[in-house]
């Protein structure tokens, strides 16, 4: 049974989203559900909800793009945290 993880992005403007979508996408069984990113001013901040069929999928997934020294802050957010 898969989950929809949510996490909250805070990056450079010269980083590329694609950087960030292939992480996810690079996983066997994750798939991008939803992206809403905007700019303000020399950042992009947003919201990328994919879905993952384990946990440890989504702990890699976030590991990885923490990893990632042009992004600002990556933290995980609950649904309602969204409304």
């Amino acid at each position: 049974m898969s989950k929809i993880f949510f996490l909250k992005i805070i990056y450079r403007s010269a980083v590329s989203l694609h950087k960030i979508t292939s992480i996810v996408e690079s996983f066997n069984g994750a798939r991008i559900k939803h992206l809403n990113f905007i700019s303000k001013g020399r950042v992009f901040v947003g919201v990328i909800a994919f879905e993952a069929s384990q946990l440890i999928d989504f702990e890699r997934i976030f590991n990885l793009i923490k990893r990632n020294r042009d992004i600002s802050e990556v933290e995980q957010i609950t649904e309602a945290s969204l409304c």
